[in-house]
């Protein structure tokens, strides 16, 4: 059987001398989410920056550093994303946090949700 897939993206602001940032609510359409990726722009400056993602605040993705999340060289684009297992159709907030924040860079993070569709 056939599998599609869609994908929307979360576009997340971490100002400096803040440690939360917080894409409020993102729509994540009917399906599977069984992938996700990220990319930052900034420099992180050797801190750990915690992805989570929630929904009516409870965590479907604990908080873990952004990096397991980055894109890796093996498999297809697919395979190559952070694989996770949760219901779409709802509304996901997307989460990041610095446990310290940084005097000095703004960050940028994309988080992109890949939804598997059923085949028609």
């Amino acid at each position: 059987m056939n599998k599609r897939y869609e994908y929307v993206v979360a576009d997340v602001f971490l100002a400096k001398t803040t440690n939360t940032g917080t894409e409020s609510m993102i729509d994540i359409p009917s399906g599977r989410v069984v992938a996700m990726g990220t990319v930052m722009a900034g420099d992180a400056e050797n801190r750990i920056i915690n992805l989570s993602v929630l929904n009516n605040g409870n965590e479907v993705i604990k908080p873990a550093d952004y990096r397991f999340s980055e894109k890796t060289s093996g498999g297809d684009w697919l395979q190559s994303l952070r694989p996770v297992d949760f219901d779409g159709g709802r509304k996901y907030e997307t989460r990041f946090v610095a446990p310290v924040a940084s005097a000095n860079e703004d960050l940028n993070f994309q988080v992109i949700y890949v939804i598997e569709k059923p085949a028609y």
